[in-house]
C-alpha cells in the first residue's frame, strides 16, 4: 500500500509559496489533501501550513490566512520601531523583534479548541525545539505516551513557529515521571525517563505519586545527569523504594524547529519506518518556501562579529538544516522524492521576492504568490509533478 507523506519547509510569510503550490495539487488529485497524504510534516511556517490541511483547511483558505494575517505576526520591518518599545522595556535592547501576542492570536484564531489528538487522520508532525535539554521537541498526534500530552494545536505551532531573534521562546508545561531506581535520605535516583543534562531539574520539585513515600515533595537542589541522580533540599521522612514512582513538573523552553530540521522530510520518512512501513512503499512530496538569493561575502563572514551575524546567522542556520535534510531524503527515496522549491531571484516574473521571512508587506506577498504560481505551471515542473502523482497513486 503506498504511504504518501506531505513534508513542508519552514520559512515565515514565504510559507503562503507552499498553500499556492498545493493549491494546484489539490486541483489535480481532486480530493482534499488531508484525504491524500497519510502523514505531513510541518517546521515553523510548515508546521501551520501543515495543520491547516491536517484539520481540512483547503489550500485557498491557507492563502486567504497568509494574505490577511500575516501583518498580524510580523507588524513592522524595522527593530526601530516605536512599537518596539514595550518589548526593549521588557527584555532590554536584545528583545526579540516581535512580541509572540500576534503569532499567537492568528494560530488560536485559526485553530480554536483543536487539540492535537483530536486530529485522527491524517498522521500529523510537527517539529519544535527545547532550549533546556538541547534536543528536538517532535510532536506526534498518534503518540500519546509523550510528555507534551495533548496540547491545543494552536501551542504546537507557536512551538514550532517561534524563531529566535524574532520571538521570545515558548513556554511549555510538561511532566517527567518514571520509577525511582536507588534513594538515599537526601537523594533520588531516576529511570531512563529523566533527562542526562546536568542541572537540569535543579530548583524544581520532585513528587512521590505511588508505593513507598506516597505524596512526600522535595525540591532538588543539584542533578547529575550522567548517573540521574538528584540531590533534595531537605531529608525524606520515609525514603522511597525501588518500585515507587515519581513526577517532576516540569517545562519546555520551545523555540523554532528550523533550528533542528527546517525541512523534516528525513524525519517524516524515520517515523514512516518505524511505524513499519516499507521504503519502497513510501513517497515524499516536500515543499520549500524559496531558496535566499542574498550573499553574504567572504569579507563579511570574515569581519562580522557578534552583532553582525545576530540576525543573518538565523537564516544561514534554517538554509543549512533544509539542505542537509534534503540531501539526506534525496539518498534514502531516490525517485519516490519530488522537490518543489525555486530561487528567490527576479526570473520567473521579474519582480522582486524578499528572502525576509518578515516581510509582509502586500507587495511582497502578492509578488511571493504570482511567482509560485508561474513556478508550479512550468510545463517541466508540470511533468515532474503529473509522474509523481500517477506513481503513487
Amino acid at each position: 500500500m503506498p504511504f504518501r507523506i506531505l513534508s513542508l519547509d519552514g520559512g515565515g510569510v514565504r510559507g503562503v509559496i507552499g498553500a499556492i503550490i498545493l493549491a494546484e495539487i489539490e486541483k489535480q488529485i481532486n480530493q482534499p489533501l488531508n484525504k491524500y497524504f497519510d502523514l505531513i510534516a510541518g517546521t515553523s511556517t510548515g508546521a501551520v501550513l501543515g495543520a491547516a490541511i491536517a484539520t481540512g483547511r483547503s489550500s485557498n483558505e491557507i492563502i486567504e490566512l497568509y494574505k490577511q494575517q500575516s501583518s498580524i505576526i510580523f507588524p513592522y520591518r524595522s527593530r526601530f520601531s516605536l512599537a518596539r518599545i514595550p518589548l526593549i522595556l521588557k527584555y532590554a535592547l536584545s528583545a526579540p523583534k516581535f512580541s509572540d501576542d500576534g503569532l499567537i492570536q492568528v494560530a488560536q484564531k485559526t485553530f480554536g479548541n483543536i487539540r492535537l489528538f483530536d486530529v485522527a487522520s491524517p498522521l500529523l508532525l510537527i517539529i519544535s525545539y527545547d532550549t533546556i535539554t538541547r534536543r528536538p521537541i517532535i510532536f506526534k498526534n498518534w503518540r500519546k505516551d509523550k510528555d507534551y500530552e495533548n496540547l491545543p494545536l494552536w501551542e504546537v505551532c507557536v512551538c514550532s513557529a517561534s524563531a529566535p531573534t524574532y520571538f521570545p521562546a515558548h513556554k511549555l508545561d510538561k511532566k517527567v515521571s518514571g520509577i525511582v531506581q536507588n534513594a538515599s535520605t537526601r537523594t533520588i535516583q531516576l529511570d531512563t525517563n529523566a533527562s542526562v543534562v546536568d542541572d537540569v531539574y535543579t530548583d524544581t520539585d520532585i513528587i512521590i505519586i505511588t508505593s513507598r513515600g506516597y505524596r512526600q515533595t522535595r525540591t532538588i537542589i543539584r542533578y547529575e545527569g550522567l548517573t540521574r541522580t538528584a540531590e533534595i533540599d531537605q531529608p525524606w521522612n520515609i525514603i522511597p523504594g525501588n518500585t515507587s514512582t515519581y513526577l517532576i513538573n516540569f517545562l519546555y523552553s520551545a523555540i523554532d524547529g528550523g533550528v533542528a530540521a527546517n525541512n523534516p522530510s528525513a524525519s517524516a520518512v524515520a517515523e514512516a519506518l518505524r511505524l513499519g512501513h516499507k521504503i519502497e512503499d513510501i513517497s515524499v512530496l516536500s515543499i520549500g518556501t524559496g531558496e535566499r538569493t542574498q550573499i553574504i561575502r567572504y569579507k563579511q563572514a570574515q569581519e562580522w562579529g557578534l552583532l553582525e551575524w545576530a540576525q543573518p546567522l538565523i537564516g544561514v542556520l534554517f538554509d543549512a538544516s533544509s539542505d542537509i535534510y534534503q540531501y539526506i531524503t534525496e539518498h534514502i527515496m531516490h525517485n519516490r522524492l519530488l522537490r518543489l522549491q525555486f530561487q528567490l531571484d527576479r526570473q520567473l516574473t521579474g519582480k522582486r521576492l524578499s528572502d525576509e521571512i518578515d516581510d509582509a508587506s502586500e507587495e511582497n506577498i502578492n509578488n511571493l504568490i504570482e511567482a509560485a504560481k508561474v513556478y508550479i505551471n512550468q510545463p517541466l515542473v508540470q511533468a515532474k509533478l503529473q509522474k509523481f502523482l500517477q506513481v503513487n497513486q
